[in-house]
Formats: C-alpha cells, sequence, structure tokens
C-alpha cells in the first residue's frame, strides 16, 4: 500500500518535464526522480513508525495520546517542508481517523464521527471509513444511518460481509446473521483475513439455544501494524521462479496457484504451469521444504520429479 502511495505522489510531483529531453536529460531526470521520491518515502516510513507509536500508548493512556496527536496535527497546520507537504494530508487524515477510533473505544460516538468528517475529500464515503462510520451510527441507535453505511462500504470489500452480518444481530436479525456468517465460514478462499476467525466465532455463538448477541459493527483499525490478512507472497513469489526454472517449463507461457493451504487447510500448494506450446502441468508445491511433486491428473497419481521422468 506505501509502495502504491508513494508512486503517487511522485506522478502528481514530478509529471512535468520536457518531452524533447535526450537520452542522458532523461536518465538524469529519473535518477532526480528517485532522489526525490526516496525522501518523501522516508518522511512517510518516519510517520508510520510513530503511528504505530501511538496505537501502543493509547492501549494503556488514550487520553494522552489523543493530546499528543492534536499537538502533532497543530504542527503540520504550519508546516513548511517541501518532503512532509507532499503527505500532509494522508497524515492528517490518519491522525483524525487514530482519533475517531479512540473515541469509539472510550464511547464518546459522536466526537468520534466528528474526526471521521475530517476527511471530505470526496463527495461519498466507502470502504473502512465508511464501517466506521456504521459502527459508531448503531451505537448511538441510529439504525437506518449504519445500514446506509454498511451499504457504503461496498459489496466486494473484504470487510463488507463481516460488518453486514453484524449489523444484523445487532439490530435482531439473528437468522440473517447467522446464514452471512455461516457463508463466509465456508468460504475458504477468505480464511487468511483477520475477521475470518471472528466470523466463525459469531456463527458458533448464534448456534447455541440462547446465545449472547452482539452489540457492534466491527471498526476497522488504521494501525499500520494490524494485518488484515495472512500474507504468503514470498511464498508464491518463490513457487513462480521455480516453476520457471523447470525444465519442463521451457517456452513458459504462465503460473497460476489452483489451490492455497490457506484455502485447502493442506501443507501445499497446487499450482498450474502452462507452456507455449499449450502443454499443462500441474504440481504440489509443499510448504517450508518447497519440494515439488506431478499431479498426473489423468490417472490421478502423485509422483516426484524423478519418477515422472522416468515414466515419461
Amino acid at each position: 500500500m506505501k509502495s502504491i502511495f508513494i508512486v503517487l505522489i511522485s506522478l502528481t510531483i514530478f509529471s512535468c518535464k520536457n518531452i524533447n529531453s535526450t537520452p542522458i536529460e532523461e536518465e538524469e531526470y529519473h535518477m532526480r526522480l528517485h532522489k526525490e521520491m526516496d525522501k518523501v518515502d522516508a518522511e512517510y516510513t518516519k510517520f508510520q513508525k510513530q503511528l504505530v507509536a501511538f496505537y501502543i500508548e493509547s492501549e494503556k493512556n488514550p487520553d494522552l495520546t489523543l493530546s499528543k496527536v492534536d499537538s502533532l496535527l497543530s504542527v503540520y497546520k504550519n508546516e513548511k517542508d517541501k518532503y512532509k507537504l507532499k503527505i500532509k494530508s494522508t497524515i492528517e487524515d490518519q491522525l483524525h481517523y487514530l482519533k475517531a477510533e479512540l473515541y469509539y473505544k472510550k464511547s464518546e460516538y459522536g466526537k468520534s464521527i466528528k474526526e471521521l468528517d475530517f476527511d471530505d475529500d470526496f463527495d461519498f464515503v466507502m470502504g473502512d471509513r465508511a464501517c466506521a462510520y456504521a459502527a459508531n451510527y448503531l451505537k448511538l441507535k441510529q439504525y437506518d444511518k449504519a445500514k446506509s453505511f454498511v451499504d457504503s462500504i461496498r459489496k466486494g470489500y473484504y470487510i463488507y460481509d463481516y460488518a453486514l452480518a453484524n449489523y444484523n444481530e445487532s439490530v435482531g436479525n439473528r437468522n440473517e446473521a447467522f446464514k452471512i456468517y455461516g457463508e463466509i465460514k465456508n468460504d475458504k478462499s477468505i480464511k487468511h483475513y483477520a475477521y475470518y476467525k471472528l466470523a466463525v466465532n459469531r456463527f458458533q455463538e448464534l448456534e447455541k439455544d440462547n446465545p449472547k448477541l452482539l452489540n457492534e459493527i466491527y471498526f476497522p483499525t488504521g494501525n499500520p501494524s494490524f494485518e488484515i490478512a495472512d500474507s504468503d507472497h514470498e511464498t508464491r513469489s518463490k513457487i513462480f521462479n521455480l516453476m520457471e526454472k523447470l525444465p519442463e517449463s521451457k517456452n513458459w507461457a504462465g503460473t497460476s496457484i489452483v489451490e492455497s493451504p490457506q484455502e485447502n487447510d493442506k501443507n501445499y500448494y497446487w499450482v498450474k504451469v502452462k507452456t507455449q506450446q499449450n502443454k499443462t502441468f500441474n504440481y504440489y508445491i509443499y510448504q517450508g521444504t518447497f519440494e515439488i511433486k506431478f499431479l498426473d491428473t489423468i490417472n490421478n497419481k502423485l509422483l516426484t520429479l524423478e519418477e515422472w521422468r522416468k515414466s515419461k
């Protein structure tokens, strides 16, 4: 997310250049561009560390954290540093979101909403911020507003289904909530999301004869250190590299992961490789060891690479 943010910043700041520049001038321009990007990135990284520290401190002393955040916001109002100015609006938005989160935890819902109102760059609200609004309005028992903000999260957004189930459970629609939690529970493709276990817990609670019903909508945290999902990006990257290097992948055309341990509850990735000759190979690649086995889909057999190559 941060790298995308920095790229967008760079495109905004440094988009103007001479279209008639020479190759040497082009290279010099790109060098200057990357140096400027690195400086902006350094400032943003520094702020992210400070934001994490605020979240840690707020667990013990939220009032002190709120005071420190207000002081920092005052400093940013008069900021002159050219690199900090490039990220000023983003930093202010994140600090106000932190305040909204803390006020919500303190049951000061009106103040939380006021902090969320700060980020009014667009005419519409969606995603995490819409979910935060919904959480506040539910607590204020303004159920119509809460539902409208749940709808604003947008179907397909990672937290939408869970927030919708929360809303239904909180207003007494137990059966509808149970149905949605069940759909989340049965969707193995989202098992790596942090809210998945929360949904399973709610499903199990609602299975009881006399469940204790929820009275809140999930408020997404703005803490940079919180992972909304377990990432296996490094493992997948290594798998793609291994597949390209196999002799059978000569004239490689593409690699796709059919199933992952997050989905199949096994200890392997099922990987499919295609070549430019329109050949398709299926493999199991095991977690940790990265051992590769060939999957014979015709005979439904699993072979070591040595066994498979001897059988060809």
